[in-house]
């Protein structure tokens, strides 16, 4: 399926920004610790939402859906092995390791795939379960964990990993002890992670911090639980109405990305808070940034690097990005310059020269975030542009196609 962008138009009218995806999947996984009904709300209805479901249904599960409400009963997961084809289509997957071995003391599950965004090895996660008891191995493409002993009590990660840190946190809360996590990642999806699992009976704390403590405790409970905004769906949006040159009100619920914001003002966007209505505006033009490095949080999120990417395409200047995260998030840069854009790829970094124009074109996304960037070159470029592959866009974002149109922008579906 293709998705068609007209450019020309700038963004006027309003929109609600999508829950968040990349707090949502650790949360699903995390079910799998409840005997109970768990309820999420404000949660996205987008294809790794619906993958990952699709795992909990295989193992036993119960999943349906009122509107908003994501409704999952795990009282009756009896498997503890996970090997069908969903389990290829996301990354993610990888977090019902911690969340099996934390109730059923044993899992295995297929090696996870997901966007071609470059190596992601899970030899974090299986170093951090074999220091804490666990006998870990590899048959084909399954990977095998089984707890064997009691394990350390601290445990320290070689980097921040966002996936390592969830994995740990989702053994941990049912492991017998106290279980001191180091070098923690300190995403805002981290924490959300951790608020969710307090409020179903967790006892940790230090999220958002170098070093997370979870004390174990015996059971969890069901829980009704509303999802925060996506910050990278907001981001999205608010380059969409900053790239466009007009001015538009996205609505949001717990305002998790100050950072973003900060970033995106470097770029001449102005923001205006009011309650949860946020007031995005670009009517200034597109500033250059001198210089721009992808790292863990707080730094610049490596999911936003192509969105700058394709929005400093258009600035008055030159720019610098430098990606240090993931070594093939620059894929998009061959598709922008097709579109008119002035990118020099060196290694991992990028030099953009910002031009006057970009033109309409047949585009390939190659991952998630390259094609919400190209999206977003649609809606700065003259003419009509094509973007292909946009399944990939349909992992993350929720009608995006939709939403483009509450912002007065003129986007459709091509089947």
């Amino acid at each position: 399926m293709l998705i068609e962008v007209e450019g020309g138009r700038k963004a006027a009218g309003e929109l609600t920004v999508q829950g968040a995806k990349n707090a949502v999947l650790p949360m699903i996984a995390a079910t799998v610790l409840c005997r109970q009904t768990t309820v999420i709300e404000n949660c996205p209805r987008i294809q790794d939402v619906y993958s990952m479901t699709a795992v909990l249904k295989d193992i036993g599960a119960k999943v349906s859906w009122e509107e908003d409400k994501l409704i999952i009963d795990t009282a009756s997961v009896t498997k503890s092995e996970i090997t069908q084809k969903e389990v290829g289509d996301i990354r993610a997957s990888i977090l019902f390791l911690g969340s099996m071995l934390g109730r059923m003391q044993v899992a295995g599950i297929r090696l996870p795939g997901g966007c071609s965004i470059g190596a992601r090895p899970v030899d974090y996660h299986l170093a951090a379960f074999s220091a804490m008891g666990a006998e870990t191995s590899q048959q084909e493409d399954v990977i095998c964990c089984e707890i064997r002993n009691r394990g350390a009590e601290r445990v320290k990660l070689p980097y921040p990993s966002v996936g390592a840190t969830e994995n740990v946190i989702l053994y941990a809360v049912l492991r017998k002890g106290t279980t001191i996590l180091e070098n923690a990642a300190k995403e805002p999806e981290i924490r959300e992670l951790c608020e969710f699992l307090r409020q179903m009976g967790a006892l940790i704390s230090g999220d958002g911090e170098e070093c997370i403590t979870i004390q174990g405790v015996s059971e969890l409970q069901g829980v009704v639980y509303r999802l925060k905004t996506d910050r990278i769906a907001f981001l999205t949006y608010a380059a969409m109405v900053a790239g466009s040159g007009g001015s538009a009100c996205l609505r949001v619920y717990g305002d998790t990305f100050e950072a973003e914001k900060k970033y995106l003002a470097m770029t001449g966007c102005r923001m205006e808070t009011t309650g949860d209505q946020i007031r995005v505006s670009g009517e200034g033009g597109i500033r250059p940034v001198p210089y721009i490095r992808t790292e863990p949080y707080p730094g610049f999120p490596t999911d936003a690097q192509s969105l700058f990417l394709a929005l400093l395409s258009r600035s008055y200047g030159e720019s610098l990005i430098e990606e240090n995260v993931f070594e093939n998030r620059f894929l998009v840069a061959g598709q922008l310059r097709k579109m008119g854009a002035d990118i020099e790829v060196a290694g991992q970094r990028a030099c953009v020269r910002g031009v006057t124009r970009l033109h309409g074109e047949m585009v390939q996304a190659t991952d998630l975030r390259s094609g919400a960037a190209l999206l977003l070159a649609g809606v700065m470029a003259e003419g009509k542009t094509m973007v292909d592959q946009s399944h990939y866009i349909l992992r993350g974002y929720e009608i995006p196609v939709e939403n483009m149109q509450s912002l007065g922008l003129c986007a459709r579906y091509v089947v």
